[in-house]
């Protein structure tokens, strides 16, 4: 849920035009997201405190320059695919881009609608797409390291979030 508060403060702060067109459908998935996060909190057994792990520092070089490096990969994949792919193309990109980070994906459909070169409902569009796959990906994280009660959960509130990202894609007004 905290992905979607991120992605729309990202979009106001790169592309405020974009913002009210942008934001309604993205926010609704958001809120989705909230209202299964606030159900897995009361329903959650015994103890709430987790342990937190020392991090690494946020202002890494590395990091960044991995970031950097993946956003010109995404703005060049997005350009790519809408050049000569079309928009099927554009969808594969955002779903590859979204698996690991969202980022990316949002800061360069921001742009590209901002420049018009897309239709803010396209952007919006793509960011879900990508925010779906972000959600599959964790999944299959989830699977792979998970305990089989956390799967369980965790398949339950991701598959009902995907089911509700799909039917604000396929519902939406346009």
């Amino acid at each position: 849920m905290v992905v979607f508060a991120r992605v729309l403060v990202e979009i106001l702060v790169v592309a405020p035009g974009i913002f009210a067109r942008t934001a309604p459908p993205l926010a609704a998935l958001g809120t989705i997201m909230l209202a299964l996060a606030l159900l897995l909190l009361v329903r959650a057994p015994g103890d709430h405190e987790a342990e937190l792990r020392d991090a690494e520092p946020p202002s890494d070089l590395r990091s960044a320059v991995v970031f950097g490096l993946l956003y010109a990969a995404v703005l060049f994949a997005v350009s790519f695919a809408r050049e000569y792919l079309g928009s099927k193309g554009l969808y594969a990109v955002a779903a590859l881009s979204g698996l690991t980070d969202m980022d990316a994906i949002t800061l360069s459909t921001a742009q590209l609608v901002k420049s018009g070169a897309l239709s803010a409902d396209t952007g919006w569009r793509l960011i879900l797409v990508g925010s779906m796959s972000n959600l599959v990906f964790k999944a299959g994280v989830v699977a792979t390291l998970g305990h089989a009660r956390l799967r369980k959960r965790i398949f339950a509130v991701f598959g009902a979030a995907v089911a509700g990202g799909v039917a604000i894609l396929l519902f939406w007004p346009a």
